[in-house]
């Protein structure tokens, strides 16, 4: 992996070694349903998996779905490869959410996370991401997506939702599309907040839940969600995700659309997503 310009570059984080042996897995788990699914698909393919769940985030139920689970904090990849050496990991998955604020105010490194901070090339979501990987490689761990195993959960073309999108909000995607792609170039966020050609919010640190509100205050019922992988996206990090949580939030703000990236997002419990978007009268749309 090399550190540079992510303006130049992508990684599909394709890895044949979840798929050609059945080695020994890392899992470094954020939040959500995730890294339980990710788990038990990789277990069912033979793999044991050691993971590392990240303190304040990850759920501690996580032990029961996984060969072994070790406590770890955020800012401690130095440990992260020790622990991983010592169970005889070469490959390893992160999946589940992290959040921004609470990394920000809650986190101490160790020296592994010094060296990070000193190869990245700006402390922005993408490039501390690809120093991350950079610093697990050059110990020997490769890192793979966790989308690699749970590609059947990559969200298909088309309408996932019965009826289809007026003319106005058919040109709120587009713009939504648009302007997701100008921010992803410039690595601030996936999520755009659009209603009648107006950008009512963007996604910053505050993540995708509360920019929707956000949106929604200025903007009023019927609001267009955009949600996309950035340009550039390293696949094997930070996927867009979208589960029931998101529609939740969505129908208490009375909004009416969410598009979302075909093959580049992943649904998380599919069947339950559609059926509480089509009660709350919000349409998802997935376009490339």
């Amino acid at each position: 992996m090399t550190t540079d310009d992510p303006q130049n570059q992508t990684s599909t984080g394709s890895c044949s070694e979840l798929h050609d042996s059945t080695a020994p897995i890392g899992l470094i788990a954020g939040n959500g349903r995730l890294p339980f699914l990710f788990a038990l698909a990789a277990r069912e393919q033979g793999h044991e998996v050691v993971a590392l769940a990240l303190r304040g985030e990850t759920d501690e139920t996580l032990g029961s779905c996984v060969d072994q689970m070790h406590w770890i904090s955020i800012g401690q990849p130095s440990k992260c490869v020790e622990l991983l050496k010592k169970r005889g990991v070469k490959t390893l998955v992160f999946a589940g959410g992290v959040s921004k604020l609470k990394l920000l105010k809650n986190t101490r490194f160790d020296l592994g996370a010094l060296k990070v901070l000193a190869s990245a090339r700006s402390f922005r979501d993408d490039a501390l991401l690809r120093a991350i990987a950079q610093y697990f490689e050059s110990n020997g761990i490769k890192i793979c997506a966790p989308t690699d195993i749970l590609s059947d959960l990559l969200a298909p073309e088309g309408m996932l939702t019965k009826g289809k999108l007026t003319a106005q909000q058919e040109k709120d995607v587009a713009l939504g599309n648009e302007v997701v792609a100008l921010l992803g170039r410039a690595d601030v966020g996936q999520v755009v907040i659009v209603k009648d050609g107006i950008v009512f919010a963007v996604e910053a640190a505050e993540g995708t839940d509360a920019c929707i509100q956000r949106g929604a205050d200025l903007a009023g019922p019927g609001i267009v969600v955009v949600k996309r992988c950035k340009p550039t996206q390293d696949k094997r990090f930070d996927l867009p995700t979208l589960g029931p949580r998101t529609i939740e939030v969505i129908a208490k703000a009375k909004g009416a659309v969410l598009a979302i990236h075909a093959g580049e997002t992943i649904v998380i419990d599919a069947p339950q997503v559609i059926a509480a978007a089509e009660k709350a009268g919000v349409a998802i749309v997935a376009s490339p």
